[in-house]
């Protein structure tokens, strides 16, 4: 079995309404620690910050997010969040398919406008920041869309797919090329090497694995590897593996079923000592406190 941290299994509710609302908070801990896991799906992502500072990579661009600010990542699209400040952060992700946005048998207007972008022969733009006025009808909807999922009054799942096609409409009309038939971005498709290598990674995560052998994995000679993996993960290739092994021994530390040492082992740690010190460096806690903190 899989550990659940890199791959995300999205729920959303069921296959006639494909979306879903999930308020996250990160607890208050170090800077730099991680807001958001590493993963991807077939679903396209609102990311709206509700409070506290993180930058977010998504498809190996950086994208600083303050209160108000939107991020909208792309179906397929590789994307992984840290903490900018030592307090708690809060943001709110909207996970939605593209199905829920087709139009009727024939239409026009949404083939012109949103096809392009649902089908990906067009790319959004990422960040909608809320420092510019245009983009606060995208806000005020995302706003709706909490309060409608707060409350579930009658039909709430009518209004918020209203107010997601509105999202994507006012999307496309910000992002719209100046001319007819200008090419996306097509950066979604490079990262896809990538995420083979995550699944190898969250596969095999007690193995050791080189710079070397990733970088041969994606078929990348090794400067190369390490110069794409840290734009696309904000991390070196040795600290992204480090942090998720450490995600794992979290987890484990929690359940209470192994010993901190058969933990190190699990995780292809042989040393014990070094994998509390290793844990502590990245958790701000020892594996001790982590379990403690489980029992509770």
């Amino acid at each position: 079995m899989h550990p659940p941290e890199l791959r995300e299994d999205t729920y959303l509710s069921d296959g006639a309404y494909p979306v879903n609302l999930f308020r996250n908070v990160c607890p208050a801990g170090s800077v730099g620690r991680s807001a958001l896991y590493l993963h991807w799906h077939d679903h396209f992502e609102w990311i709206y910050m509700v409070s506290g500072h993180a930058i977010f990579h998504i498809d190996s661009q950086p994208f600083e997010a303050a209160p108000g600010d939107l991020l909208l990542v792309p179906s397929g699209g590789l994307h992984v969040g840290y903490a900018l400040e030592d307090g708690p952060i809060e943001y709110w992700s909207i996970v939605f398919n593209r199905s829920l946005l087709q139009g009727l048998a024939v239409d026009p207007l949404h083939e012109r406008y949103l096809a392009p972008y649902a089908e990906g022969r067009q790319r959004f733009s990422v960040k909608f920041g809320a420092d510019a006025s245009d983009f606060e009808p995208l806000r005020r909807a995302v706003q709706e869309i909490g309060s409608e999922y707060a409350h579930k009054k009658r039909a709430y799942e009518l209004v918020v797919k209203a107010r997601l096609y509105e999202m994507f409409a006012l999307a496309a009309r910000f992002c719209m090329p100046e001319r007819e038939g200008e090419q996306a971005d097509r950066t979604g498709r490079r990262m896809d090497r990538f995420k083979s290598l995550v699944l190898h990674i969250e596969a095999h995560y007690a193995d050791k694995l080189t710079i070397e052998g990733a970088a041969k994995l994606v078929n990348l000679n090794p400067y190369h590897f390490c110069k794409v993996f840290k734009n696309a993960t904000g991390r070196t290739f040795v600290e992204f593996v480090n942090q998720h092994r450490m995600n794992v021994a979290d987890r484990l530390l929690r359940e209470g079923e192994l010993t901190v040492t058969e933990i190190a082992e699990r995780i292809g740690i042989a040393n014990p000592n070094y994998f509390t010190k290793l844990f502590k460096q990245i958790k701000g806690v020892t594996p001790s406190e982590a379990r403690k903190r489980g029992d509770r």
